[in-house]
């Protein structure tokens, strides 16, 4: 009975499968469209940006791995990352979209995936801390007090910490993050394919 409390809701266990259903939907657009200033000075420094965003995402969520890998829904982590956010992983996955849709020079459809992004993990974020509330009682409510649920704060408190890695999770966490690389690879073979002419996608105002 416990245990069924505790467990998660199907909102939660649905999310990678939502996830990879939206996927080829995205990929369709991204090569579908293309950005009116594409490839222009100002374009450039958007698809830079991007790079830059992937390349955080990429660090924070291996960040987040040594953290919490291996240990979700069995101690309170209120450190490094999850000191700043009580969803950094999410975030970090918002801020690695964010940044492939500009490496994209995609200005249109990184509205769009972003309002998708925050639309659909809002409740899966609530339901999340119901649950965690159950786990952690008042502890977790204290947390939720200090720290946001979502954007992080920009002061980092100072600790020394000493984390043990939970090298499974972390080999499957390098394994997450390589899906933020192979899209930036795409993009790459998508761009000098629209400059070869191969392809030429639907023209976007922005």
């Amino acid at each position: 009975m416990l245990q069924s409390m505790h467990a998660k809701s199907p909102i939660e266990r649905k999310r990678t499968f939502v996830t990879w259903l939206l996927a080829p939907a995205w990929l369709a657009i991204l090569i579908a469209t293309q950005p009116e200033g594409f490839e222009t000075l100002a374009y450039s420094f958007v698809e830079f940006l991007g790079f830059f965003l992937v390349f955080a995402a990429v660090l924070g969520r291996l960040w987040c791995t040594l953290y919490i890998g291996g240990r979700k829904d069995l101690d309170l982590c209120q450190s490094g990352p999850y000191s700043l956010s009580r969803n950094p992983l999410y975030f970090f996955s918002f801020l690695g979209l964010v940044g492939v849709c500009l490496a994209a020079q995609n200005i249109v459809l990184m509205i769009v995936s972003t309002g998708v992004f925050l639309l659909y993990y809002r409740p899966v974020i609530v339901k999340e801390e119901k649950r965690l509330i159950g786990l952690f009682g008042a502890g977790y409510l204290l947390y939720m007090a200090k720290v946001p649920r979502f954007f992080p704060r920009l002061d980092l408190p100072e600790s020394e910490d000493t984390v043990l890695v939970h090298s499974h999770a972390f080999v499957r966490s390098l394994t997450d993050v390589s899906w933020f690389l192979v899209a930036i690879v795409g993009i790459e073979v998508i761009e000098e394919l629209r400059q070869a002419a191969v392809i030429s996608g639907w023209r976007l105002p922005l």
